[in-house]
């Protein structure tokens, strides 16, 4: 960081601002549960966003479809069963929503081929918070 304070990349953007306003907390407090968040956090930013970019940017398309689909079919697997992510509505699922709501930029389709992930994602984008950015 330098000298003017800035701070910059969402996911660390998204922890300050957990951190500064804790009244509305998107963090657990166990230790252990934080890990999962943050597994989920990196999950999206070192896969899903990577192959969305790869997508758009026509960078071996075709692969970066194929890794898109099987990270989707993570995810669907993953929120089998569970309202959110990690536990609790957290700065994971928060990192969830930009994609869910651009996915037709990216040509993904996320329809009843991913029933759980068709859910949460609609559930998220349909929560007052988030529904009021869209």
């Amino acid at each position: 960081m330098d000298g003017d304070g800035v701070i910059y990349e969402s996911a660390i953007i998204n922890e300050y601002l957990e951190e500064k306003y804790p009244t509305t907390p998107l963090m657990p407090n166990d230790q252990l549960q934080r890990a999962k968040v943050r597994i989920w956090i990196d999950f999206f930013n070192s896969r899903i966003h990577p192959a969305a970019h790869d997508i758009t940017h026509d960078k071996e398309p075709e692969k970066a479809k194929e890794r898109m689909q099987n990270h989707l079919c993570t995810l669907d697997v993953a929120i089998a069963e569970k309202e959110y992510i990690a536990g609790p509505y957290s700065l994971a699922d928060v990192t969830f929503v930009p994609f869910y709501v651009r996915r037709d930029r990216y040509g993904v389709v996320i329809d009843n081929s991913l029933p759980n992930l068709k859910r949460w994602g609609d559930e998220l984008v349909a929560r007052p918070a988030v529904a009021s950015t869209l």
